[in-house]
């Protein structure tokens, strides 16, 4: 098959070598519209490595071999490949069609190509053209005649405003600047490739290549939609275009720092940190606020932008993206992705008006840079990241939230956050009646509310990658902690995790940024945790049995000590008064029976009632207890399953860990099993 695909390209074909040493280029990205067939060998040395990689690519023109050898860490790269000559196209025979070329000025007559023929000669161009090879960006001659209306209108304004909007070009710098030396077929160029013009400014020309609704390739030079390619002549290489190409010579910094209209937009890039980031080689689109759009935010919010506050970075970044955009590649609704890899979405209305992101318009397109495109748009798109988490609770409808941090006054501290994370409860969780319970008896005290608010903040901006299991994190309330415990639940895929929970709240959204801040959502009111396991169960009457049972027995003295985290599962004396009357009094009297039914109740680890997967057949799920032995659990509907035992009310939350209530003595089992890993969570990893 190889080799049949290569004798199709005998017949007048040109065979290119290349050669090279490099490092690690990537060659099998050159995917191109055809086949793409790649050959791996490597070649066994019991004295020395040598590896060969071979890909081989066809497009419509060409047939393309690139060969890697890395020898003793050298590598080496070979590209060899097949075309049609200069001159004959290809067919389902070969390069077999010979074209009947011409000169390039005869052949742009016979184009009637005639204003920029007119202009060639105007300029005194023509021996230029009879004498050396090039390849020409022609526009056509409608697009000459709106070029020069566009001149025309401006006379009607001072010389200095004619300049600065279109850069007015003499005939020949005109002309030059849609040359190109030698031969260049849009087959070989990529996407932002750029060429070097015959300009005096040697200003570059950007090749675009963006796919249509149609499942074509569109080309661009500069912005401008090339409606004919590859028109050959004896000296050159005609391309036809649709608008008259706008000379790059400065980068889009420049342009932006020398355009009238975008001096505010100028004073905020150069007060933040972005402009660093922009480099001269690359190839970048700016969505740029005129002055005008910035005109239209509130004073306080304007100043803080412009001096580098308020977010200044996310704001700006949201309006860059990291490839070039032209105008012309916005068909219909179209959507790319910011430097931040945020989706931004465009759209060309049936009134031919283009819009971003649906809230601004582009008044002024394709404003062209070496390393880039400056789209003029009217209003500024305030994102996520970059509103105050004010704006972000009121658009997300955290209204109860809201309220809170209102009635705890606490609303500018909380817009004024830098590098923070907060823990937004949802409007549901405000329903538990727990939480109703606890801000009834905070009624109006506003500094246990602010205490209450600021239990839900911490210090950075701590993303759902950075946490781990069993991590505590100080808040901003006096440094009271929060606990991280995070759990997979899946039965097939016991090492992902799936699932997050603080102070056994679960996490229900996660890693939402905002100006200064990182939101998260959780589905429980977050209160600090005063007493440890012990406490609990003592201040509580429906574990009476439980106390009487602990008094004296070493699990007593854990479940008092403040820095273990644990589980403990507490039968109730309704649950103790199941028991037959003799086994009931065996525990009250042997505390060495009564010592190995409670280690029963310990698990190893805090296991909080969101971290229990669904009971699944085949799948069990197995925890560690104090008592070296391990029991099953596994969620069933609503129902959690510890054993045999049901737990009847989940995440009573203690310093040094967490209580659940069950109605079932768990019983130690007559042979134990050791405790796998030394106390390890079965989903904790």
């Amino acid at each position: 098959m190889l080799n049949h695909e290569i004798n199709c390209f005998r017949k007048n074909v040109c065979i290119e070598r290349e050669e090279s040493t490099d490092d690690d280029t990537d060659d099998g990205k050159k995917d191109e519209d055809g086949k793409n067939k790649t050959e791996s060998s490597e070649e066994p040395n019991f004295f020395a490595t040598s590896i060969r990689l071979s890909n081989c690519f066809e497009t419509e023109n060409k047939y393309e071999c690139v060969t890697r050898i890395n020898n003793h860490g050298v590598v080496k790269t070979f590209t060899v490949r097949y075309k049609c000559c200069y001159g004959f196209k290809r067919t389902s025979d070969g390069c077999t069609k010979q074209v009947d070329l011409k000169p390039v000025l005869q052949t742009l007559d016979d184009l009637k190509l005639d204003e920029f023929r007119g202009l060639i000669k105007s300029s005194g161009l023509d021996g230029n053209f009879e004498a050396s090879n090039f390849t020409i960006f022609v526009p056509s001659d409608i697009a000459i005649h709106e070029y020069n209306e566009r001149l025309n209108d401006m006379n009607r304004v001072d010389p200095a405003r004619r300049r600065r909007a279109l850069n007015a070009l003499s005939s020949k710098d005109l002309v030059l600047s849609h040359t190109v030396d030698g031969f260049v077929e849009l087959a070989d160029l990529e996407n932002e490739a750029t060429l070097e013009s015959e300009d005096n400014k040697k200003s570059t020309i950007r090749i675009n290549v963006y796919p249509t609704h149609s499942y074509e390739k569109m080309l661009t030079a500069n912005c401008a939609r090339l409606r004919k390619g590859n028109i050959l002549a004896e000296n050159g290489i005609i391309h036809i275009v649709d608008r008259v190409i706008t000379p790059a010579s400065e980068r889009i910094e420049e342009i932006v720092k020398n355009n009238p209209k975008l001096t505010s937009l100028a004073k905020a890039l150069e007060n933040s940190d972005i402009l660093k980031h922009l480099k001269a080689d690359g190839h970048y689109t700016i969505f740029a606020p005129t002055d005008e759009a910035f005109s239209k935010l509130d004073e306080t919010q304007r100043q803080k932008l412009l001096n580098g506050g308020s977010c200044a970075s996310n704001i700006l970044k949201h309006h860059i993206v990291a490839h070039t955009v032209c105008s012309s590649a916005i068909i219909g609704n179209a959507t790319t992705h910011n430097v931040d890899g945020v989706v931004l979405n465009m759209e060309r209305t049936v009134d031919d008006e283009l819009t971003f992101e649906g809230k601004a318009k582009i008044t002024q397109a394709d404003l062209i840079g070496t390393n880039g495109v400056i789209h003029l748009i009217d209003s500024l798109v305030i994102p996520e990241s970059g509103q105050y988490i004010g704006n972000v609770i009121k658009t997300h409808n955290y209204t109860k939230f809201q309220e809170l941090v209102e009635k705890a006054g606490l609303t500018e501290e909380l817009n004024n956050f830098d590098n923070a994370t907060v823990f937004i409860p949802s409007d549901q969780a405000f329903e538990n009646p727990e939480t109703i319970k606890l801000l009834e008896g905070i009624g109006n005290d506003q500094s246990k509310l602010q205490q209450l608010v600021r239990y839900h903040v911490i210090d950075g901006e701590v993303e759902s990658t950075d946490m781990s299991n069993d991590m505590k994190i100080p808040t901003k309330d006096a440094g009271k902690e929060l606990r991280v415990n995070l759990y997979s639940t899946l039965p097939l895929f016991t090492n992902v995790i799936n699932r997050a929970t603080i102070n056994c709240a679960r996490l229900t959204g996660f890693d939402e940024k905002v100006c200064g801040s990182i939101v998260h959502e959780v589905n429980r009111v977050l209160a600090p945790p005063t007493k440890n396991i012990l406490e609990i169960i003592q201040d509580n009457e429906k574990y009476s049995t439980l106390r009487e049972l602990l008094n004296g027995t070493e699990v007593e003295k854990v479940l008092q000590q403040n820095n273990r985290s644990i589980t403990f599962l507490a039968p109730t004396d309704e649950t103790f008064a199941l028991l037959e009357d003799k086994d009931l009094k065996m525990l009250k009297e042997n505390k060495e029976k009564a010592e190995e039914v409670l280690r029963n109740h310990v698990l190893t680890e805090v296991l909080c009632c969101a971290g229990v997967g669904p009971h699944t057949w085949g799948f069990n799920s197995y925890v560690p207890t104090m008592g070296n032995q391990r029991v099953e659990v596994g969620r069933t509907g609503n129902q959690i399953h510890v054993n045999r035992a049901v737990v009847t009310s989940c995440d009573t939350v203690a310093v040094n860990g967490v209580l659940h209530t069950i109605n079932k003595v768990l019983a130690p089992k007559k042979a134990p099993v050791t405790s796998v890993g030394g106390g390890f969570f079965f989903f904790d990893l």
